[in-house]
């Protein structure tokens, strides 16, 4: 399963498919997430997205069942830190009904090629706490924690 670049044209299959996604959020997290965006403001978003030089989405299946939505950025030298070139995994998802099909490691294979091709230092990507299945995913496609976020009311 090859995974293909987005254009400007997939921005409303982005957005379909970003669905189930939004919605997993939104149950295990109401505070921090809306269950039903509205679905042209959702279409312009990715349009939005797929518009920066710097960011790629990546689609699988025919149709399309999943996606990866990676950012370049970079960030020069400072007195605390030595720059970086950071490809960042903004979102990956798969449908529920095409998941253990490899797409998912199909576009963590086609983020790889793009962070080579753009020199990139290091990938990262984030997921929230309770989502244990795609930790697992993660951990066993090369991936490590690195940090962690803590929260707290005032």
């Amino acid at each position: 399963m090859t995974p293909r670049r987005a254009t400007h044209d997939d921005a409303a299959t982005l957005a379909r498919l970003n669905t189930h996604v939004q919605s997993w959020h939104a149950a295990h997290y109401p505070e921090a997430f809306f269950p039903d965006p509205d679905p042209q403001a959702l279409t312009a978003y990715f349009a939005e997205r797929l518009s920066d030089p710097a960011c790629t989405a990546f689609l699988t299946g025919d149709p399309a069942t999943a996606y990866a939505l990676c950012q370049l950025h970079t960030r020069e030298p400072s007195i605390f830190s030595p720059g970086y070139r950071r490809l960042m995994i903004d979102h990956i998802a798969v449908a529920p009904d095409a998941r253990r099909q490899g797409q998912g490691r199909a576009l963590l294979q086609a983020a790889r090629h793009l962070a080579r091709d753009l020199q990139a230092d290091e990938i990262m990507l984030d997921t929230w706490d309770a989502n244990t299945d795609a930790q697992a995913f993660f951990r066993a496609n090369g991936f490590t924690p690195r940090r962690m976020l803590f929260h707290a009311t005032p």
